[in-house]
């Protein structure tokens, strides 16, 4: 392979990986290392596909210790290897590879995230200094968006929530507004058109498959990945963390369905039988399990947005339980603003399409209870945090399991967390991020206004309770 082709290709691998094609740019990746076994590019990159596409992260570190090999001051391969210790939940070495990744190079702002993502910041901590100076430096929009957020996250450790604010904001308003919530409108209405009462009491669930899955939805950072961690802790459940198979297999179903001169949704209520209902369920099976964990009789698949999903989902499995997270809107609208989504929930980027897009959310919801009143059960963060033992018998007994005492110690449970609250669901169960929003209330009122104000707030409260 010539230089010039290795480049070309480490360029479309990069712009696969940037675009979520990780199949793809994994792909490539290993194909410029079986002609250059020691590129350290391809070896990063072929690690970041391993922790992110198979949670491989044993895989992951092994290509990045390769890399570390060839080029030991590449401060790229010590922020990968601090990104991927965070996963496995080593912070001590996660922090130690991230500040030996900001030693190197003081602008690497992914490793200004690495290393806040693993530690509380204590007031004082010379990162704080380092990573204000790096951004009067030059950098890409990009970059400066990420460190922006790892100082929003030093600053509110230390208990500056203002200073806090101002840097989730800067990260924020250097990413594109969105524009598309009349899409979700309008995708939120045709599913509770296609699932009426009538339907769903028709289509009750067409397989029971083993393993028998268990899905946990709810709006992004609403304590999904706090719910999966309490349950994979059960011996009888492991998880798949956020698999996109639902998604997957639901366009593909509903494209497939269409008919010439045949209104589309129709021409899907026709393609809905019994047999192609049980033909997803069981595809989904046998996707998924392999990306378990461990071999399990229930499986999670903790993609919180499957909230879009669930009239398919109850369709197709005839017994697989549906946990729905719910938080106070508050809290759950500032918890989706300060995180740095790596792709797909740019209407995180701002408060008011953040406050507009959980209105569709709760209407969407609000649909699948009053369709399936047995199928789905809700769980509140703030109930979960402050009796996790009574929350977790009702949890377990919905799902059919036995009570198990390492689920109320999330602590205690192995494996890979990919999600963006990795650091907080390996702690001890806490209130600490109840209310939260309190800490921050100067700063959200386009997304109070965006909710439908206080009154709405008020409303939604209620009715949870």
């Amino acid at each position: 392979m010539s230089p010039d082709d290795r480049a070309a290709l480490l360029s479309k691998a990069a712009q696969a990986f940037q675009s979520d094609r990780l199949g793809e740019a994994e792909a490539i990746y290993t194909r410029i290392l079986k002609s250059t076994p020691t590129n350290v590019k391809a070896l990063v990159g072929a690690a970041l596909c391993a922790s992110t596409l198979r949670r491989d992260a044993a895989r992951a570190l092994s290509l990045l210790d390769r890399a570390l090999q060839v080029s030991p001051r590449d401060a790229h391969v010590h922020q990968s290897r601090a990104a991927t210790l965070n996963m496995l939940g080593d912070f001590d070495g996660a922090v130690q590879a991230a500040r030996r990744a900001i030693d190197l190079n003081p602008a690497a702002a992914h490793a200004y995230v690495n290393l806040t993502d693993s530690m509380r910041v204590a007031p004082g901590d010379p990162l704080i200094a380092r990573g204000e100076a790096a951004l009067k430096g030059a950098m890409s929009d990009a970059d400066r968006s990420v460190l922006h957020f790892a100082l929003g996250k030093a600053w509110q450790d230390c208990g500056d929530h203002d200073r806090a604010f101002a840097h989730f904001r800067a990260g924020n308003d250097l990413k594109p507004a969105f524009t598309g919530l009349e899409t979700f409108a309008a995708v939120a209405d045709r599913q509770k058109a296609l699932f009426t009462a009538e339907t769903c009491a028709r289509l009750k669930g067409a397989a029971r498959t083993t393993p028998r899955p268990i899905f946990i939805v709810g709006m992004p950072r609403s304590g999904t990945t706090l719910l999966e961690r309490m349950l994979a802790a059960h011996p009888e459940v492991s998880t798949a963390g956020e698999r996109p198979e639902v998604n997957h297999l639901s366009s593909r179903f509903f494209d497939q369905a269409q008919r010439p001169g045949m209104p589309p949704d129709a021409a899907i209520r026709q393609a809905m039988t019994r047999d192609a209902l049980a033909d997803i369920a069981r595809a989904y099976v046998t996707q998924v399990t392999p990306r378990a964990d461990a071999p399990a009789p229930q499986i999670i698949d903790k993609m919180p947005t499957n909230f879009w999903n669930i009239g398919l989902i109850a369709a197709c499995f005839a017994d697989a339980p549906i946990l729905h997270m719910r938080r106070h809107p508050l809290d759950t609208g500032l918890s989706n603003y300060i995180a740095n989504f790596r792709t797909g929930l740019d209407y995180s980027n701002r408060l008011d399409t953040l406050g507009g897009y959980f209105r569709i959310y709760d209407g969407l919801m609000r649909h699948w209870t009053a369709v399936l009143p047995t199928r789905i059960l809700d769980v509140d963060y703030e109930k979960l945090v402050q009796d996790p033992q009574g929350q977790m018998r009702r949890i377990l007994t919905f799902c059919q399991l036995g009570w198990h005492d390492g689920c109320v110690h999330p602590e205690k449970t192995t494996g890979v967390i990919a999600t963006a609250s990795r650091f907080q669901a390996r702690q001890k169960i806490t209130t600490g991020s109840v209310h939260k929003w309190q800490r921050y209330a100067a700063h959200l009122s386009p997304l109070i206004d965006a909710l439908g104000g206080e009154d709405w707030i008020a409303d939604y409260e209620a009715r949870r309770a």
